[in-house]
């Protein structure tokens, strides 16, 4: 039991946690793009999907930058820690879909990020019937405890 504990008191110190971390100024987290996509390949490297019509069965992707995210320094690094959860729903708020954590992004950069950006899908159910439908968003920021709501409309055909 004696060496469990030295092993892990000797990796613990090992690997900095997040005890002497600074948390910089973070304003009010907001997307600067959020836009549907038919597929997404990378940073700013997207096939658009205006008018977000997806087919019941596939997959909806949403490509999605933010800014005025927290961001914390440590020693000479500085990072982020952002949790998306996703849902799909009716238009009179039936929920057919939900993952929490569907994206847990943790970043660390040499100088303060101003943006950051990623993606996230939404799988249409294959009994969806025909219509209207929103997809809710959620950005939890784990540096400030802010939190992000987007609410989008999509169209399952």
């Amino acid at each position: 039991m004696l060496v469990v504990l030295s092993l892990c008191i000797f990796f613990g110190l090992l690997c900095p946690g997040y005890a002497g971390a600074e948390v910089l100024e973070a304003p009010g987290m907001h997307f600067t793009v959020a836009e549907w996509a038919y597929e997404v390949r990378g940073e700013d490297d997207y096939d658009p999907n205006p008018e977000g019509t997806f087919a019941r069965g596939e997959r909806g992707y949403a490509y999605l930058e933010i800014a005025d995210f927290g961001v914390a320094e440590e020693d000479t690094f500085f990072y982020l820690q952002l949790n998306v959860d996703v849902a799909l729903e009716t238009t009179g708020g039936l929920r057919l879909f939900t993952q929490k954590d569907v994206l847990e992004l943790e970043e660390w950069y040499l100088e303060p990020p101003l943006t950051t950006w990623f993606y996230i899908y939404v799988d249409i159910p294959w009994w969806a019937p025909r219509g209207i439908y929103r997809t809710l968003i959620t950005v939890r920021d784990g540096i400030t405890d802010q939190r992000l709501e987007e609410v989008r409309e999509i169209v399952v055909e």
